[in-house]
């Protein structure tokens, strides 16, 4: 077996010119395997991740994260020499990836339509927030709008009666993510067997759609399945539980006959497994109230860790509802190597996921750190073909920039 095991890319040029979470997210997929990502910027604070936070006091570090194992270009697309240099590593690359709207695309030239005229063999990736169809094509869309709230995960994900969840952040862009990268990795394949370039489109919106399939297929085919649900009056054995402790545990058992007399017996209540009124799937669902609340009032005797105990003792698919601080303490997400240690630009160390597929084994990840704004300018510019001088006439100009340290524009 390889001792490189990620090096599945090698040779794979890959030019971004993406912001946010999505686009970059699946540059860091295609990065981690090997792949040669260069990220195009606009002068002079480039991708906004470098200094746009959730929140008032919080440090920008999603750019470090999701810009990991890249190189960065600085470069004004809008200025001849700017779009020039761009054309020139267009040439040389296998990969276009964008999150630029089409109508952005069209103006700095490099549309699809546009693109495949000088460069056929160029695959042309591009994540939109609503696909390149329909009356909201071109509408501005993040993680939050086009992904929980178009797409439907907002509206089922709520408790009945209650307010609409606040979602975790880029929840949404991340799973669009591994779908870009893999459509690039097909793309990729054509390209090796053809020399022939392809066009490909995905959104956030269709990424939701995709993700609500279960729901959408049997809401079409059972009234039973409505939304928003509430937990007292749905699937028993399918269902979230508090415990003495406070703390939440979830089941999921879809075989309501085989699973229902480990419940019974856990709390103590052997006296109804036989019972025709409780113990089979559509006498449990017809009674659903009844039995949530014996569950319910069995379960709160325990402590969390103690009904989990007693759950996987008796072979019963369930987890915790876990919290940040309970992620960090799993054993199973640090020996599977789910979860790892990086140091910042700061020098800070923080924990953060890997993306999410091993090659050969349970192995690490390669890790590097993100780039600072143009830090890669003069090497990639150099590898174009331009002389030191045109390099520093360009950087001189404002043409391109390059960093090689945190700004004093306020980004990493």
């Amino acid at each position: 077996m390889s001792d490189q095991p990620y090096k599945l890319l090698d040779g794979v040029r890959i030019i971004e010119l993406t912001t946010y979470v999505a686009a970059p997210s699946a540059g860091r997929f295609l990065a981690d395997w090997g792949a040669e990502i260069i990220k195009v910027e606009t002068p002079p604070r480039g991708d906004v991740t470098r200094y746009v936070v959730p929140l008032p006091g919080m440090p920008p570090i999603a750019y470090q994260y999701h810009n990991a194992n890249k190189k960065s270009i600085a470069l004004n697309l809008k200025s001849e020499e700017g779009h020039e240099a761009m054309m020139k590593l267009l040439e040389k690359s296998n990969v276009l990836l964008t999150n630029t709207r089409t109508q952005g695309l069209k103006k700095l030239g490099m549309d699809y339509d546009t693109l495949k005229k000088s460069f056929p063999h160029l695959i042309h990736a591009q994540v939109t927030g609503y696909g390149e169809n329909g009356p909201m094509a071109n509408d501005p869309g993040f993680d939050n709008v086009c992904y929980w709230a178009l797409g439907g995960a907002s509206y089922c994900a709520m408790e009945k009666d209650t307010a609409p969840v606040i979602p975790p952040s880029a929840f949404g862009d991340n799973s669009s993510a591994g779908t870009m990268a893999a459509a690039i990795c097909a793309a990729l394949y054509k390209q090796k067997c053809t020399g022939e370039g392809s066009k490909i489109v995905t959104s956030l919106y269709s990424q939701a759609l995709y993700n609500m399939t279960e729901p959408i297929l049997s809401y079409q085919k059972s009234e039973l399945d409505t939304y928003p649900k509430s937990r007292l009056n749905t699937t028993p054995l399918n269902n979230t539980y508090k415990c003495k402790d406070g703390k939440w545990i979830m089941t999921c058992c879809h075989e309501y006959p085989r699973y229902f007399p480990a419940f019974m017996k856990i709390i103590g209540r052997e006296d109804l497994i036989d019972n025709p009124e409780y113990n089979t799937f559509d006498k449990g669902n017809e009674h659903a109230p009844e039995i949530i609340q014996i569950i319910s009032d069995g379960f709160a005797k325990f402590n969390r860790d103690e009904l989990c105990a007693k759950l996987k003792a008796a072979d019963v698919p369930h987890a915790i509802l876990a919290s940040i601080d309970d992620i960090f303490a799993s054993d199973q997400a640090w020996e599977a190597r789910f979860l790892t240690k990086f140091k910042l630009h700061s020098g800070e160390e923080i924990i953060e996921p890997e993306t999410p597929v091993k090659f050969g084994g349970v192995t690490d990840v390669p890790r590097k750190p993100s780039p600072f704004l143009g830090q890669q300018t003069t090497e990639v510019l150099s590898d174009l073909g331009y002389t030191q001088e045109q390099i520093d006439n360009m950087l001189d100009s404002g043409v391109a920039v390059q960093k090689d340290g945190p700004s004093d524009l306020g980004q990493c």
